[in-house]
């Protein structure tokens, strides 16, 4: 018997098994990397919205004392 008959085989096929799981593993932390990439870039895009929508708060309000004022004349 054989070094190579004693090994189980590797459902994945034959001896290069190890190596498919471990491309498999890579390849899943580099989406895990893309994940946590685009869920900052997703926070950081809902922070400039709450800031712009802050800004047109105040723009708004702004505006309304402005009409209020000219409307007093």
């Amino acid at each position: 018997m054989s070094a190579a008959e004693g090994r189980p085989r590797c459902r994945w096929g034959g001896s290069g098994g190890g190596e498919a799981v471990l491309r498999a593993r890579a390849e899943a932390a580099g989406y895990r990397r893309l994940l946590r990439a685009r869920a900052a870039e997703v926070e950081a895009l809902r922070g400039a919205v709450g800031a712009l929508h802050r800004q047109l708060e105040g723009l708004r309000d702004r505006r309304s004392g402005e009409l209020a004022k000219y409307q007093v004349r």
